[in-house]
């Protein structure tokens, strides 16, 4: 791989993580391997789920962000993993990186919005380490646990599981298109959208539900863009899907009408939604809507898992494939 790639924009994220772990001795007794977005290992009987996300101001905020709004962003990026695998959070380790003439008032309310994050997802701030950079860099560690016979990974999806995702698809999407592209109007519908996308949850109680029942086959978080995560999905499955039920949100579809625009491009390829996808077996369907709705989540069927290599969207009686596209570093 490195003999044609003189730098990592020619590898991409996905094929620098390749590289890595052929360079990296790996666990033996690791319980997640492959390209999984946490890490587990066995920890008296249950597995310790552990996932790190970096936050880069340059990469990862958008023009107009409050301090607490990006807060909450990098909390939200270090729990949605956990939720992904059904794992109860126990705490979160979280490095500062801050340029020497940020206000200390910016810093205050950015350190609120990791707080609520934290404590509203029922965990809690362990420590972690401070320092000067040239820009602002959060790099959140969130640890949980699960028993091992309930991990959650993202390969076991089969033909005929059903696909289901915990929320609407499109607020992201739609949002980077008004804030990087100036498209402000219809003000009432841009300003909603903003608030659906900066404040996502991570989807800890919708997770925990499907894995004390065993109810899911397969899952991930969505924070890379649903079209990405369902082919990740039937990569590490070695299976295809067919989608026919996009949830998109009506205030999405009048902001995209209004611009001319293909909402259906949003819901695919936006990103940062933090939900779950998740594959259930037809003879489980009933008790994963069970438990999630018990839990105060939605679980939404947008399609199935079928044989590989197909990956369409079903619309209008037509066949329409879905590219494996989504947010990768080093590629933007």
């Amino acid at each position: 791989m490195t003999d044609k790639a003189n730098t990592v924009r020619d590898l991409g994220e996905r094929g620098l993580i390749r590289w890595f772990q052929d360079l990296i001795t790996q666990f033996d007794e690791a319980l997640l391997s492959g390209m999984e977005d946490a890490v587990a290992i066995p920890w008296d009987g249950n597995a310790l789920v552990v996932n790190c996300d970096m936050l880069v101001a340059s990469t990862d905020v958008l023009p107009g962000m409050t301090p607490a709004e990006i807060g909450w962003k990098a909390g939200v990026m270090g729990l949605s993993d956990l939720a992904a695998k059904g794992a109860t959070p126990l705490g979160m380790i979280v490095s500062l990186g801050l340029p020497k003439d940020t206000e200390a008032n910016f810093a205050a309310a950015l350190v609120g919005g990791l707080n609520c994050v934290i404590r509203e997802h029922g965990t809690y701030y362990l420590g972690g380490d401070t320092n000067q950079c040239l820009e602002l860099v959060i790099d959140c560690t969130a640890f949980g646990r699960v028993p091992q016979d309930k991990l959650i990974r993202r390969r076991g999806a089969s033909p005929e599981d059903i696909i289901a995702v915990t929320g609407d698809f499109g607020y992201t999407g739609a949002l980077f298109e008004s804030v990087l592209n100036d498209r402000k109007k219809p003000a009432k519908v841009v300003e909603e959208i903003r608030e659906k996308a900066l404040h996502p949850r991570a989807r800890i109680p919708e997770g925990n539900a499907l894995a004390k029942t065993s109810a899911a086959s397969a899952a991930i978080d969505s924070s890379d863009g649903l079209a990405w995560s369902l082919h990740e999905i039937a990569a590490a499955s070695h299976v295809g899907f067919h989608i026919d039920n996009l949830p998109i949100p009506s205030i999405c579809s009048k902001f995209a009408a209004a611009h001319d625009l293909d909402v259906v491009d949003f819901a695919l390829y936006g990103g940062e939604e933090f939900e779950l996808v998740v594959t259930i077996p037809p003879d489980r369907w009933s008790k994963a809507l069970q438990v999630v709705n018990k839990v105060g989540g939605n679980l939404i069927p947008i399609g199935k898992i079928v044989e590989a290599p197909e990956k369409v969207l079903l619309k209008d009686g037509k066949e329409i494939s879905i590219e494996p596209r989504g947010y990768e570093h080093f590629l933007e």
